[in-house]
């Protein structure tokens, strides 16, 4: 009987190199398949694909699996198979892709190697004959039959020792079995046959899987003596350097390969960036970035790196042109069709960078340009509402933080923002019904502050102190929330020790900040020591000169300390400054403290 492979022609077949009645059938059976997925129409029958053509059967298995496929390969693979019996090909191609599969196709891999005709098998030969083995062997690995397969490839191997790819498989095999006395000495019988790289990568494998790191790198270092040029064994090395807290050696690795091979190293000096980037580095990792950059043609990759690097560093306007480049990188030539992944990235950060730079307007078409399928959307559309609230386009806001809302009902960052709304509408009781349920599932540190804002607002302070004790629980050390908190106490004139101890702590933090030091001025206030209030205030209008309610505080530590005219001057100038409640200024003016 004969077998034979099946050795089409796919390319003349595919744009019509054949002739005559046979290329206008196969034109018409391509022709057929658009239509059919064009209308969206069933699958073909198993008793259809039964008529088919075997070349047709064989090129429509190909077109499947490059349309990502397989369920349809498969059934086109089978059809073939069972037309021809004696064609090894399509059977080893359909058997690699059920062993791709699960466990059900795997056990169907297994069923059709035995079920290829037993007189094709005797007359399988060379490497026919090995890729029959290994496909069986490999076949009966996925059912859990490690030691008939381990049976077989021994065998392959004493009749076939130059055989790699079995000596590798069995080798994995053992590994899986933790046989790794085995599994070395199959990969060193085959390396004294002749040094082959890929049984050295195994080895180190092996090596690594035992958690023998030393092992591994002298490996590596014996292979990197043989294969100079080979970056992959470098980054290797490296990578496994860093990974056990080595990482100036690791670095050493990287750098001692771009000195040698300067013109292409690209993957060292991005793995080298990368290792300053995790160390805090930034200095060193832009500029190998930077040296990395024509190398790649300007990739858009590495723009963006240098871009976040800047951004980083809060110079926007450097962040600002790298993004600027990395968007113009990838766009398409041809305009159509939605932005791609890194598109849309790209110009998040573009925009990010732009309202950095308060160039609000600038930065609203690049977070347009990003649809709901990506996947820095909501964080667009969040920039977006931010954008609308520091203009005060209060409804606007409104209405697409509700959108978002209702289509992102469980995204705590839409009811972070829609909270941020909510303040300044002053709609303090819809704030808290709104973001009541979101906290059961979620801890948000802007959510709960916001909410103690609104509670201190509406005058609800058991409230307020729960949402700030709840902060401070998670993080002892957030300077805001300790510096509300003491204010709020000092200003209900209660636990005035404790406000003192948390605005100090605020202050070791953030030691000149105009607000904080406005806050322990009141702490001072309060507990009468006018002296050393007004010291602290005066300290505080310093670094913050227009502030209406600091004004206001200034004049009464004035009036405190029978400075009368003091007094009534720094009131003043908090009605100036936009008093948000001027008629009880001017009566401090008519009347003093009363």
């Amino acid at each position: 009987m004969m077998i034979y492979r099946f050795l089409f022609i796919i390319p003349a077949l595919l744009v019509g190199c054949a002739s005559g009645t046979h290329q206008d059938s196969n034109r018409a059976a391509d022709k057929q398949l658009v239509q059919q997925k064009q209308q969206k129409r069933p699958v073909p029958s198993a008793l259809s694909l039964s008529h088919m053509d075997t070349q047709f059967l064989y090129i429509s298995a190909h077109q499947a699996l490059g349309n990502n496929q397989p369920g349809l390969a498969v059934r086109f693979f089978k059809a073939l198979v069972k037309k021809e019996q004696n064609a090894i090909t399509p059977r080893f191609e359909l058997v690699d892709v059920l062993l791709a599969g699960g466990p059900k196709d795997q056990a169907d891999a297994k069923k059709t190697m035995e079920a290829m005709p037993e007189d094709v098998v005797q007359q399988l030969e060379g490497d026919d004959l090995s890729e029959y083995q290994q496909l069986y062997a490999r076949s009966l690995i996925a059912n859990g039959e490690a030691v008939k397969a381990a049976s077989l490839l021994e065998a392959m191997l004493n009749t076939q020792p130059d055989r790699v790819a079995v000596r590798l498989l069995l080798a994995r095999l053992y590994a899986i079995d933790k046989q790794y006395d085995k599994a070395h000495a199959t990969l060193k019988t085959g390396l004294k046959r002749g040094k082959v790289l890929s049984l050295q990568n195994m080895q180190v494998q092996l090596y690594l899987q035992q958690a023998k790191v030393k092992a591994a790198d002298n490996t590596l270092a014996a292979m990197q003596g043989e294969y100079p040029e080979h970056e992959d064994i470098v980054l290797q090395r490296a990578h496994l350097a860093e990974k056990t807290g080595q990482g100036v050696r690791a670095e050493s690795l990287l750098q001692g390969f771009i000195q040698k091979h300067p013109d292409n190293a690209v993957q060292s000096y991005n793995m080298l960036a990368g290792i300053y980037v995790r160390q805090n580095r930034l200095t060193p990792a832009i500029a190998t970035y930077k040296t990395l950059l024509p190398l790649t043609g300007d990739d858009a990759e590495v723009l963006m790196s240098l871009g976040k690097l800047y951004y980083q560093q809060q110079k926007f306007t450097e962040a600002r042109g790298y993004f600027k480049r990395a968007v113009a990188q990838l766009k398409p030539q041809k305009g159509g069709g939605e932005p791609s992944e890194a598109l849309a990235s790209a110009s998040f950060y573009y925009g990010a960078s732009l309202e950095a730079s308060h160039q609000w307007e600038e930065a609203v078409p690049q977070y347009e340009i990003l649809k709901p399928k990506h996947a820095l959307y909501v964080e667009a559309q969040l920039r977006l509402a931010s954008i609308d609230l520091t203009h005060k386009r209060l409804k606007q806001a409104e209405t697409r933080l509700l959108h978002l809302k209702e289509a992102y009902p469980t995204h705590i960052g839409v009811y972070e923002m829609l909270s941020s709304l909510r303040l300044q509408q002053k709609q303090y009781k819809h704030l808290i019904a709104e973001s009541d349920k979101i906290l059961d599932s979620e801890f948000s540190q802007t959510l709960l502050f916001n909410r103690a804002v609104a509670f201190e607002k509406l005058q609800q302070f058991d409230d307020l102190d729960k949402a700030l004790d709840a902060i401070l629980t998670q993080d002892p050390n957030d300077a805001e929330t300790l510096n509300f908190y003491g204010y709020s106490l000092a200003d209900r004139g209660i636990r005035l020790k404790d406000a003192q101890r948390m605005i100090e702590q605020a202050l070791n933090i953030k030691p000149k900040d105009g607000f904080y030091l406005d806050s322990l001025a009141w702490v001072y206030f309060k507990q009468q020591e006018y002296n050393k209030a007004l010291a602290m205030q005066l300290d505080a209008v310093k670094v913050i000169q227009a502030d209406p309610v600091m004004m206001e505080h200034l004049g009464d530590i004035y009036w405190r300390k029978n400075q009368a005219e003091d007094a009534r001057k720094s009131w003043q100038k908090a009605i100036e400054f936009k008093h948000d409640e001027p008629s009880k200024i001017e009566q401090k003016i008519e009347r003093g403290l009363m």
